[in-house]
């Protein structure tokens, strides 16, 4: 079969002062794919550095490649633009710090031509550099047609997922399915994929699960957003918090394990927020305006009621020691129980690599 007698394949890329990935990896897992009839949409997020100019360089060796530009409004407004630029019969959105199977968009056609599906899922490598870690995250093979089995799935199958699942790229979507729906990513700058996959399930009828492994995720520990200082971010863990339970509303869900999987997220939000957030390099506030942002936070309701949930269950000291801290709304003890447990963590680091007894 020629070409163009196959799908096209909308590929968006979004791209923020990656430059020295293009020039590493050129792309080549994308250009480089068995299936050939590709739209390749880069999104350049306003980037500062020479992003734009490597993207034309690789237009001129692909014509498949289509270049939007736009001022930076983070990875969700990006990928919104990929989509309204969007022609293909599928979308599959990559991110460029990771590396993707050769066959990944082949396969994933035959399977959503086959089996009819408006979802495919499948699994990847995680990858943490740093640490020198390495997992794999696989799922049992299903050909689901009915919402009913999709529900009853999803819990146990999709959700408590090791790394997590609500991610965009190891997805692939019919783009029909997406326009029917009018689906987009939030504009949040953080956690943008999983609240887009909410908006399907309870909507889809046909998905196809794959048991391979296509995707490699690299987890780095800078560079990333869960290392950059993000202003709101607490209004943003909340947003997906007030999501989730809107989801868990609509889909009528009623595990209790997803409500504790609820608030756990919104606790550890709120932890990143007060221990990371306020303190990063990044925040030019001062002491005083760092104590009234903290309080601020632990008083938002939604906190509270993630704060009421978290004390039915068992901590160990460290959280018990931070919990007490934040019921108390004590600023002084958060702040020294915060350097008290970086500089143990620091100390035991120090002994592992000195391979002293610790």
């Amino acid at each position: 079969m020629d070409t163009q007698d196959k799908a096209l394949v909308s590929v968006i890329i979004c791209l923020y002062n990656v430059s020295s990935f293009l020039r590493e990896k050129k792309l080549s897992c994308i250009l480089q794919q068995t299936y050939k009839n590709l739209e390749i949409i880069l999104v350049d997020d306003g980037s500062t550095d020479d992003t734009y100019l490597l993207c034309e360089k690789l237009r001129n060796i692909d014509k498949r490649i289509t270049l939007v530009k736009k001022e930076n409004g983070g990875l969700g407004t990006a990928r919104n633009a990929g989509l309204d630029n969007a022609t293909g019969a599928y979308v599959w959105f990559y991110d460029v710090d990771d590396e993707a199977d050769l066959q990944l968009i082949e396969k994933n056609v035959h399977w959503m031509e086959v089996y009819k599906s408006d979802m495919n899922i499948f699994g990847y490598h995680c990858i943490t550099p740093a640490l020198s870690l390495s997992e794999n995250v696989s799922f049992t093979e299903r050909k689901i047609h009915e919402n009913q089995q999709l529900k009853s799935v999803f819990i146990d199958e999709l959700l408590f997922v090791p790394n997590g699942n609500g991610f965009a790229w190891n997805k692939f979507y019919r783009r029909s399915f997406i326009e029917k729906y009018g689906f987009r990513f939030g504009c949040q700058r953080i956690q943008q994929d999983e609240v887009f996959n909410l908006q399907f399930y309870p909507f889809l009828d046909n998905v196809y699960i794959s048991s391979e492994l296509l995707y490699t995720y690299y987890i780095y520990s800078s560079g990333n957003n869960r290392s950059r200082y993000i202003h709101d971010r607490i209004n943003i863990y909340i947003s997906i918090y007030n999501q989730f339970k809107t989801f868990i509303a609509q889909w009528d869900l009623s595990d209790k394990r997803l409500e504790k999987y609820v608030y756990d997220r919104l606790y550890a939000g709120m932890e990143t927020s007060v221990l990371f957030n306020t303190f990063h390099p990044d925040s030019k506030k001062s002491r005083s305006e760092k104590k009234k942002e903290i309080l601020d936070i632990l008083n938002r309701p939604e906190v509270r009621k993630s704060m009421e949930f978290k004390r039915l269950f068992p901590m160990g000291i460290e959280q018990k020691l931070f919990y007490c801290a934040y019921k108390d709304e004590s600023f002084i003890r958060i702040v020294f129980l915060r350097m008290l447990f970086s500089s143990l963590r620091n100390l035991k680091n120090f002994c592992l690599k000195r391979h002293f007894v610790f």
